[in-house]
């Protein structure tokens, strides 16, 4: 049984939803191991524990706009 972990920022069920639906479905078909087999494990952090390039993602956040 695979086990998938995934640390992300938090995000929406739908696309936790979309990401463990399309992850399955390449594990699935390159392997061959049936999709009920599969585990997605999702851990969310929040922003202020995650940096690139020396900035702290809650900063760059920010500056960002949110999604329309």
């Amino acid at each position: 049984m695979p086990i998938v972990s995934i640390t992300i920022l938090p995000q929406s069920v739908e696309k936790k939803t979309e990401m463990s639906r399309v992850i399955t479905d390449e594990i699935n078909r390159i392997t061959g191991i049936p999709k009920d087999a599969i585990v997605i494990a999702f851990h969310e952090l929040p922003a202020e524990n995650f940096a690139t390039n020396g900035e702290m993602l809650f900063e760059k956040f920010k500056r960002i706009p949110p999604e329309q």
